[in-house]
């Protein structure tokens, strides 16, 4: 501590007015709570002699109770209440005007008054006790007071409660078997049947009834894009009309995670290269925001679709029912656990492996092969790429004449070679007829060719495309290749009804590009809106009144783009690709998705519906 003499004196100054602006506030604060001390005292004495006051006033009704007629009642009563020898000893002289006004008034006079103001008393009585209705008794109250249709009562009723409820006194009680407070039976029959008629016939409204319920299938690319784009935009323009009903949102999704799929041919390498946190991002906490909103995540399969009742059978663990043309490795089949145990089966498997064969020549196929043969024959990638002793041997098994087929040949000559490069073998034009997993003790896989060969491997990926999940839809809404026939221009299911629409891999309009997904949303979402506005004019005007409104909708329409963009990351840092039909240095590839397999846009997809290939712009447009 510093001695006082040593303190600035601008210090000492400022601590005695901090001093003495406590002790103002702290007198302050005593003088108020003794202040409210006295008024509660205060009021307290007031209350308890007005209570006093009421109990000593004798039973009298008449304005001039505290006069004259008043003071002749009070020496009545008081003679009548004392002792003949208590009252000689105790009752004061009387004063002169005392006596003046005893001797003027007689006892048949004074008789007479109390009489009149008796009788006005018990007039006072009727008058207030035949308009004062009693409350009822508990059990009443439960029968009448929680109806949420009607718990007033009307004039009758009152006014026979009123006649037949007795008139008692406050403090006397009355034993006649029955509560002097319950109501009439008869006024509680035609307030049950009055009830019963007002509920008949009249339509639920308001936030108790079913709200419309807008189901999606799938939480997927599409299936969120979908979902977030509804909740953060379309339901905020419904509700027109006073008539207009309440909206569910119902998402059903075999997973309660979303695969990150787009890095699955480098997930499945080791689980160190992307980690099972990234590649699985659960669907529920990107929801929390729209909280304010009713909306319902069911994870679920749907099995059959009834589109005369328009309505779909969930059933709520995956099932063996669905499509697998893809490997479990690629892409979800039921909930995510199962492909988290088949990658990390997959891993316990490769480090054994000396030979793996891939199957397809698409860009899943490629991409796979030639992150196999990077990461796992080769110790270093920069400055020089350096093979392992003993590397595994990695075949790819195409159907076609080269690799890519839906690409610029001269695109697919270049991942080719880049797949030579890393030793891949390359077979084209031959087909795997059937496979044969684990066909003996060593847990080989016997597969057999379409070239009438055979190949006995430790590891087969099939990555052969994926297949439409559409077998819970009836086969009018079907083509011959099991894709959902879906109207081009509008994305609706004309087949299907009303309000009924289809996008992404499963729609007959894609060509299982994420790019067509994406591009459909607002189409999609335009129309759904169109169609519920008029669907609530028409509720709102069942007669055909809001039929100009309806016509003046318009749709939008939607645009198949005829320009090929696809990324193929195939080493460590190169690949091959096209960008808007143009071909793009193997950089670029590395750039745009080779680095980290877009694995910092899950996040976006999760909680904004985003395009993970999204390009920022100045319109801010999430899904170009």
């Amino acid at each position: 501590m510093f001695p006082v003499e040593t303190l600035v004196p601008a210090y000492c100054e400022e601590r005695a007015a901090e001093n003495e602006a406590k002790r103002l506030a702290r007198q302050q604060q005593q003088e108020a709570a003794k202040k409210h001390q006295q008024e509660t005292a205060a009021a307290t004495a007031t209350a308890a002699q007005s209570e006093f006051a009421q109990t000593q006033r004798p039973p009298l009704s008449h304005t001039n109770s505290s006069g004259f007629l008043g003071n002749i009642f009070s020496g009545i009563m008081k003679s009548a209440s004392a002792t003949p020898s208590t009252a000689a000893s105790q009752s004061p002289t009387p004063s002169k005007e005392a006596s003046k006004n005893a001797a003027g008034v007689s006892a048949t006079g004074v008789t007479a008054e109390l009489e009149k103001l008796k009788s006005e008393q018990q007039r006072d009585v009727d008058y207030l006790g035949k308009y004062i209705v009693p409350f009822p008794d508990t059990t009443s109250i439960q029968h009448t007071i929680f109806d949420p249709v009607d718990h007033t009562m009307s004039s009758q009723q009152l006014k026979r409660s009123a006649e037949k409820a007795p008139h008692t006194e406050p403090g006397v009680a009355e034993d006649k078997g029955r509560s002097p407070t319950s109501l009439d039976a008869s006024a509680g029959d035609d307030t049950d049947q009055r009830r019963q008629s007002n509920i008949k016939g009249k339509t639920p409204t308001g936030l108790g009834t079913e709200p419309l319920n807008i189901v999606i299938l799938g939480a997927s690319f599409g299936g969120l894009s979908c979902a977030h784009h509804f909740l953060d935009y379309t339901i905020t323009k419904l509700r027109t009309t006073s008539t207009a009903p309440n909206y569910r949102l119902i998402i059903i999704s075999p997973s309660t995670h979303i695969y990150w799929n787009i890095g699955a041919p480098r997930a499945l390498v080791g689980p160190g290269l992307i980690k099972h946190e990234d590649a699985f991002i659960p669907i529920e906490p990107g929801f929390h925001r729209h909280r304010g909103h009713q909306f319902t995540i069911i994870q679920g399969e749907c099995k059959t679709m009834d589109k005369d009742s328009r309505t779909v059978t969930i059933e709520l663990i995956g099932s063996t029912a669905q499509r697998r043309a893809h490997s479990d490795l690629l892409s979800l089949h039921g909930p995510h656990l199962n492909t988290i145990g088949a990658l990390n089966t997959f891993h316990s498997k490769v480090e054994g492996a000396k030979s793996i064969v891939v199957c397809g020549g698409g860009c899943s196929g490629v991409e796979t092969a030639g992150q196999l043969a990077t990461f796992l024959n080769y110790s270093s990638h920069f400055p020089v790429r350096r093979r392992i002793k003993t590397p595994k041997k990695i075949f790819l098994i195409t159907g076609s004449d080269r690799c890519l087929p839906l690409l610029k040949p001269k695109v697919g000559q270049k991942a080719e070679k880049m797949l030579k490069n890393l030793g891949v073998e390359i077979k084209h034009n031959i087909r795997v007829t059937a496979v044969k997993e684990e066909f003996d003790l060593t847990g080989q896989s016997k597969l057999e060719l379409s070239d009438d060969t055979e190949m006995i491997t430790d590891l087969y990926i099939p990555c052969t495309g994926v297949g439409p999940n559409s077998q819970y839809a009836p086969p009018s809404l079907r083509d011959a290749r099991d894709y959902i026939l879906t109207n081009g221009e509008t994305m609706r299911v004309d087949a299907a009804g009303p309000r009924t629409y289809c996008i992404g891999d499963v729609a007959s309009y894609s060509h299982n590009y994420v790019l067509d997904v994406y591009a459909a949303v607002p189409v999609v979402m335009h129309n759904l809106l169109n169609d519920l506005i008029a669907h609530e004019l028409r509720l709102a005007s069942p007669y055909g009144g809001n039929q100009e409104k309806i016509d003046a909708l318009t749709d939008e329409v939607y645009v198949q783009r005829h320009v090929d963009s696809q990324l193929c990351p195939i080493s460590r840092f190169g690949g091959v690709g096209i960008l808007m039909d143009k071909s793009i240095p193997r950089y670029m590839v590395h750039r745009l998705k080779g680095h980290d397999y877009r694995v910092c846009k899950a996040n976006n997809v999760v909680v904004n519906g985003g395009n993970p290939y999204a390009i920022k712009t100045a319109m801010g447009n999430k899904y170009e």
